[in-house]
């Protein structure tokens, strides 16, 4: 019987103990392979941020040197206070994209918000002209018109250095007593299809002159009657998803969509817990899976109060990543007991990342977006 003992075990038993240790010995590359992966990305996760700055010069700005080439992030956004004149926005921009390429050898996304308006960055403050509202351009209700201004407007952004227009508002204003959109003039108007048509028209004017553009702010922020800027906006019951999710659908069925902006929305028929901005939900549920879209998502500022006022700067970017977002907005990077927002919210990715609550290959798909929208820069811009 003891014999028995040193048989050679059934084929059945082999090969069991062989898949065991094929497991096994996957599970340990996998665990060495996570740490030089993680080591890989680390330099790479600036690039999913875009940051506002202070100061109206390159030169000298120790503000500006820290994100473009410590953090090396992937996009800045510049403010009315940024810009002086024409001649010194070209200048400033011209050093920001230098010192970025020099610092990460990629091409830097220049962003501002020029809806047109009231919403318009390079103002008549600073010499710029007066320019079309997109109330103004809905209620001439001439595509012709909204294509020829947006044309105009992003003839001043190129020549200004700027490549990425945070516009076109595609919020359907059915709202009246709204305070951010429709009380703004930011709203095309009420009526859906008209809203996705100037938006298309704004689009392909910003395209003829070179300038990325994006759509906001997902999935609808025309129906509140709080500002999200302000603190938590409720749109449970004033949401209507076939209206305000038509302009998304049409354009995305017309392939002319460079990105996709949140908004700091909460409907608790999309999520229970979550806004929109760090809801998987809305982000990866309807956004993704069931409007069909595969490029960039862009986080609204999540230094507003209906995000930093509930999740704060560390919590936010993760959940964001988490959600779906890809870029994460972060207008103004100083902190109230002077710490630096994106410094802040790196370091929370590089946590999550380490210990396992945030997946690489979540962050490596966000990286592979942003170097895709880059890619489709113009040459020079």
């Amino acid at each position: 019987m003891a014999g028995n003992s040193l048989r050679p075990p059934a084929r059945g038993v082999t090969a069991l103990l062989l898949a065991a240790l094929l497991v096994a010995a996957g599970c340990a590359s996998l665990a060495s392979a996570a740490p030089a992966r993680l080591a890989a990305l680390e330099p790479e996760l600036g690039q999913l941020l875009l940051v506002g700055f202070p100061g109206t010069e390159g030169e000298g700005n120790a503000d500006l040197e820290r994100l473009l080439c410590q953090a090396r992030v992937g996009g800045v956004l510049v403010f009315g206070h940024n810009v002086v004149d024409a001649e010194q926005l070209r200048r400033l921009t011209g050093w920001m994209r230098e010192r970025s390429m020099a610092c990460t050898g990629r091409p830097l996304l220049v962003a501002v918000d020029a809806e047109g308006g009231a919403v318009m960055r390079l103002s008549p403050r600073a010499g710029f002209p007066e320019t079309l509202s997109h109330r103004d351009l809905g209620e001439a209700n001439d595509f012709t018109v909204t294509e020829l201004e947006a044309r105009r407007i992003g003839a001043m952004l190129r020549a200004g250095g700027v490549n990425w227009n945070l516009a076109p508002v595609v919020d359907v204003g059915y709202n009246p007593a709204n305070p951010v959109i429709v009380r703004a003039g930011r709203s095309f108007g009420a009526n859906p299809r008209l809203v996705a048509a100037h938006a298309w028209a704004f689009v392909r004017g910003m395209r003829a002159e070179g300038v990325l553009t994006v759509l906001k702010h997902f999935p609808g922020h025309g129906s509140s009657f709080d500002d999200s800027h302000l603190g938590f906006v409720d749109v449970t019951e004033t949401a209507n998803r076939d209206v305000e999710l038509l302009p998304y659908r049409a354009l995305m069925g017309e392939g002319v969509v460079d990105s996709v902006m949140t908004a700091h929305v909460f409907n608790r028929w999309l999520d229970q817990r979550y806004p929109a901005t760090l809801s998987r939900r809305t982000i990866a549920g309807l956004l993704r899976k069931r409007l069909g879209w595969d490029g960039l998502v862009l986080s609204d500022d999540l230094r507003m109060g209906a995000i930093e006022q509930h999740y704060g700067i560390d919590a936010a970017p993760v959940l964001a990543l988490k959600a779906g977002v890809d870029m994460l907005l972060i207008a103004n990077d100083r902190l109230p007991d002077g710490r630096s927002a994106s410094s802040v919210a790196l370091a929370s990715i590089k946590q999550s990342l380490s210990r396992k609550r945030l997946a690489l290959d979540r962050v490596a798909s966000a990286l592979k977006r942003v170097q895709t929208l880059k890619a489709r820069l113009p040459a020079g811009a």
